[in-house]
């Protein structure tokens, strides 16, 4: 058996700097694994302490020694090199990611426009969208991944969204959640417990820390009427039971609107300024501003009013949820995937399908060499269309993907899981080729970067028995028939990156 494709993440936790970098990489680090990758972590040590998932998961993880030189420790990890390093770090910047090159295939940076200079062939920032930010700042074939749409939270986040945002309907607030990270040192806790301690008696108000935050004793101090101190949580449960939510603009501001729950965040540092403004210029929350003398004041009164106006919180909800979708993991599986060559030399990716993409989808699922051999032949109507396109879009289980072709739009891929295998997950592929392209090898090299998106899956089709094309096409892509209609492709196990 093949190997898998090894990616290492560079990430620490601490109480002074929290928990954010490590929970992000995790998010990415589930999503990798889902598809057949091996994931690893190098963390500083107390990392583990602080992050609990970490060494109850899946993953290695590797606690670097601070008197040894950290690329050269890195290398006695994976001696084989490893084909995505992911750094996730305030403390590293080019130098050691120059030092990382040629034992890494492919360098992923996570960075929040903190200005410094990167050496990275991917660069994510969920929190600005504007690429001047790093102007001059990465190298100029680096990928930028700017803006929420990229924002990372963990599959149990998107778990909980359907369930979640049927219950944000404007009902009563019984619960308010107040959560400013893992470890919160600044104790902008404590500022908001003063805020709220006139709501006590009549709401519920859930306090969320880490068992390693230094100011606990301070906070349990402060506790009252309905109040309750819930240490090392379940955040995904936690956000999901609450009606309104007071927290950070970091991380966790993304977390929180991937389930539309209405917030007031409060920037702790320079590097928060840009999710924050992001949040509020969207409708999704509300900003109480910076730390200062009239913080608790502005808390108190913000929760009273956003309390009473339920429309506010409906608004807020639906401007959150569409502006962090849950589908951020997946846009950058994409982009780690890459593209490929046709035979007769076009580029072709592939893109997770957005709503702007509907009206284009119609007209091909409208195209009659797309209805001849589909499942349902009959044409779909717009509003038929529209919300079948809602539903794929809403749907964590599904990929639908626009193949491109030297950036034209071309085709549609879907990948449906059916279900889930204690060694591989199952899903039905289908494609859709515009018929302007076809003959051109297109269909195939769209299955192989699916393939290579999904690699530990067993991918099956259904094919018509007059459909002799795409039966070649799949039979050419290594699908075998099992019975009449059916078509089966097991798992690749490893296509090395190096040689896509």
């Amino acid at each position: 058996m093949k190997a898998r494709p090894r990616a290492l993440f560079r990430c620490d936790a601490s109480p002074a700097i929290g928990a954010g970098h490590v929970t992000r990489c995790l998010a990415l680090a589930e999503a990798l694994a889902e598809t057949g990758w091996c994931a690893e972590f190098s963390v500083a040590r107390g990392t583990i302490s602080m992050v609990p998932a970490l060494a109850v998961g899946d993953f290695a993880v590797h606690e670097l020694s601070s008197d040894k030189d950290e690329p050269a420790a890195l290398r006695d990890y994976c001696p084989d090199g490893v084909d995505l390093f992911v750094v996730d770090h305030y403390q590293r910047d080019i130098q050691f990611e120059e030092a990382c090159r040629g034992w890494a295939h492919q360098i992923l940076v996570m960075d929040d426009a903190t200005g410094r200079r990167h050496d990275c062939d991917i660069l994510v920032d969920a929190a600005v969208s504007d690429r001047s930010a790093y102007e001059g700042g990465v190298p100029a074939q680096a990928r930028l991944l700017l803006g929420p749409a990229y924002a990372l939270v963990r599959r149990s986040f998107i778990e909980h969204r359907p369930r979640t945002l049927a219950r944000r309907d404007g009902r009563a607030v019984n619960n308010i959640l107040v959560s400013f990270g893992a470890t919160d040192p600044s104790n902008v806790t404590s500022i908001a417990l003063d805020a709220l301690a006139g709501f006590a008696e009549h709401q519920s108000i859930t306090i969320a820390l880490s068992s390693r935050a230094p100011h606990l004793e301070g906070i349990r101090g402060k506790l009252c009427g309905r109040m309750r101190l819930v240490l090392d949580a379940d955040m995904a449960a936690l956000m999901t039971e609450a009606d309104i939510g007071i927290g950070a603009a970091g991380a966790s501001a993304f977390e929180r609107a991937v389930l539309g729950l209405p917030s007031i965040i409060v920037t702790l540092s320079d590097n928060q300024r840009g999710i924050a403004t992001m949040l509020t210029e969207a409708g999704a929350a509300i900003d109480a501003g910076r730390i200062n003398k009239t913080l608790a004041s502005r808390l108190g009164q913000i929760t009273r009013t956003l309390i009473g106006d339920s429309g506010a919180r409906v608004r807020m909800t639906e401007a959150a949820t569409a502006l962090v979708d849950g589908r951020g993991a997946q846009r950058l599986l994409i982009e780690i995937a890459g593209d490929a060559r046709a035979r007769d030399g076009a580029n072709v990716r592939l893109s997770l399908a957005e709503k702007g993409d509907e009206d284009w989808l119609l007209q091909l699922q409208r195209a009659p060499q797309t209805r001849r051999y589909a499942k349902n032949p009959a044409v779909p109507t717009a509003d038929e269309h529209a919300g079948w396109m809602a539903r794929m879009l809403a749907n964590p289980e599904v990929y639908l993907l626009i193949i491109e072709v030297d950036g034209e739009d071309t085709g549609c891929i879907r990948l449906d899981r059916v279900k889930n295998g204690l060694a591989n997950a199952v899903f039905e592929i289908s494609i859709a080729v515009c018929p302007n392209v076809h003959g051109r090898g297109i269909g195939s090299v769209a299955l192989s970067l699916a393939r290579r998106l999904q690699q530990n899956a067993v991918f099956e089709a259904e094919i018509l028995p007059g459909n002799i094309a795409s039966q070649r096409l799949f039979a050419a892509a290594g699908f075998r028939q099992v019975d009449a209609t059916r078509y089966r492709q097991q798992s690749a196990q490893r296509q090395v990156l190096a040689r896509w």
